[in-house]
């Protein structure tokens, strides 16, 4: 099959929130490839982020690349979940972020027409990025070990265990070690002169600072396919995570995966109230050579144009 036009539905170009930004990187690899990213009036397939918008013509085919669902109790499932669902059971196909997001859907909708995992990915250079940023190059004189951690911060992303994974490691393997909680809306500040609030940061900033860092920590419960461990990993930064949610499935041998209190069975759960996660189960920090060729966004996108192509030859 030859050039495809590809309607994105529900992207904002110039956000820089993780579905958006992986979006611009998916669509900026797919013209590469030599594909269209076109308007609604001109199109072959459509590829719907989430739920529509409704600019999409009735009779084209479209895919969802879904986001994960709303699970938190029976009120949110039943009210935010309407679009969302509408779309995966009229979809053509569905694309899920991880395993994680496939067994959640399934579970509660059942199986859609046609489905496939396909994680998120990033350009993956031969070399790091060049840290160019004077203040991230004196880190390195100050510390012997740097530590990150990134998101748009709510509870769910675990932020105060964050900080405990951190200290855990301080005291007990790594007494002159730094870390930078990177991100807005920081639900979880401590004074510490160790620890150094960033807010929000330019991406290219972002990604020096993982080039720097010795670690990630990111033990965000239940999680999707986080764009900032796309990023880290990049940087060659290894990852500590937690097994519940997609995370995990993205890290692989890039890290290290950590228990949870209790095993997730898909239920129905506060995601604001995540379980303990036991930070002394963390007994070492061993060297990894990160290896990132399987988030590299020309294969992400290979996999994307396959599923479309299929979409299209039925």
């Amino acid at each position: 099959m030859g050039k495809m036009k590809i309607c994105f539905d529900n992207v904002s170009w110039s956000s820089a929130s993780g579905p958006n930004s992986f979006a611009q990187r998916l669509a900026q690899q797919l013209s590469l490839f030599g594909h269209i990213i076109s308007d609604p009036t001109d199109y072959d397939v459509g590829l719907v982020f989430i739920e529509e918008t409704g600019v999409l013509q009735k009779n084209k085919p479209k895919v969802q690349r879904l986001d994960g669902i709303w699970f938190k109790d029976q009120h949110q499932f039943n009210t935010q979940n309407v679009g969302i669902k509408k779309l995966y059971q009229s979809s053509d196909a569905v694309v899920w972020q991880s395993d994680f997001d496939k067994q959640m859907t399934t579970r509660w909708w059942g199986n859609p027409k046609e489905g496939k995992v396909i994680r998120n990915g990033i350009k993956i250079e031969n070399e790091k990025v060049q840290i160019r940023n004077e203040t991230i190059l004196e880190l390195r004189n100050r510390y012997e070990k740097i530590f990150v951690c990134s998101a748009n911060w709510h509870r769910q992303k675990r932020l105060k265990e964050c900080i405990e994974m951190f200290k855990h490691i301080r005291d007990k393997m790594h007494p002159y070690s730094c870390l930078i909680v990177m991100g807005a809306s920081p639900d979880y500040i401590v004074p510490d002169r160790n620890i150094y609030y960033t807010d929000a940061l330019p991406h290219e900033i972002c990604l020096e600072m993982y080039a720097q860092a010795d670690w990630m920590i990111h033990l965000a419960w239940a999680d999707h396919c986080p764009n900032v461990v796309c990023e880290a990993l990049s940087q060659r930064c290894p990852v500590i995570c937690c097994e519940t949610g997609g995370t995990k499935e993205l890290v692989g041998n890039n890290g290290i995966v950590l228990k949870d209190s209790q095993e997730y069975n898909f239920e129905l759960f506060d995601y604001d109230n995540p379980p303990h996660i036991d930070v002394t189960q963390l007994t070492e920090l061993p060297n990894i050579n990160v290896r990132p060729e399987d988030i590299d966004i020309k294969v992400v996108a290979t996999h994307y144009v396959q599923l479309l192509e299929g979409v299209l030859s039925k």
